[in-house]
């Protein structure tokens, strides 16, 4: 039944998505509202630490048109944590909500971010569980952005996809 839910929203997330982008008269097939990130991540559960000491972190952001919150950007990320480019260990998702503070000496913008989802995780065991992100991110340039992220996850098959990420990424 769990997986089951979690399938369900996942399809209904992406249903909203791509109806979003639907109700345009212009069809512009350029990237918008996506961010590239790449990175590592950190393990922070001796559980993920057993499998290795840092991960590659690979995600990507789509930020919707309109803010659940006044004064944000509501957005889905996704990521993925490779032991090597073979094996995914974790795939968090989560519905965010970014907020900016103000801007860095390069007269950039400077943010924070919180955001609730799901981790899947493989492991010894495939399994998912509800799982938390937020952190701390700024702008280097017009696209380019650097991010530190915090994720706790619920345990899963004796397993806590917990890490901090180190990201560098790309607005289109």
């Amino acid at each position: 039944m769990r997986r089951t839910l979690t399938a369900a929203a996942i399809i209904a997330t992406l249903g909203v998505c791509g109806v979003a982008n639907a109700q345009t008269n212009n069809l512009d097939t350029s990237p918008n509202n996506i961010t590239i990130r790449g990175g590592v991540a950190l393990p922070a559960d001796t559980s993920l630490n057993n499998v290795s000491n840092s991960f590659i972190d690979l995600g990507i952001d789509y930020q919707f048109g309109n803010s659940l919150f006044k004064g944000g950007e509501t957005y889905l990320s996704v990521d993925a944590f490779f032991n090597d480019l073979k094996n995914v260990i974790a795939w968090p998702a989560a519905i965010n909500q970014r907020f900016y503070m103000g801007q860095n000496a390069q007269g950039h913008r400077n943010y924070f971010f919180l955001g609730i989802g799901m981790t899947w995780v493989n492991v010894t065991t495939s399994g998912s569980g509800v799982s938390a992100r937020g952190g701390l991110g700024t702008e280097l340039g017009p696209n380019i952005i650097a991010e530190l992220t915090g994720y706790i996850a619920d345990q899963t098959k004796g397993v806590r996809a917990n890490a901090v990420t180190f990201d560098i990424g790309y607005r289109f």
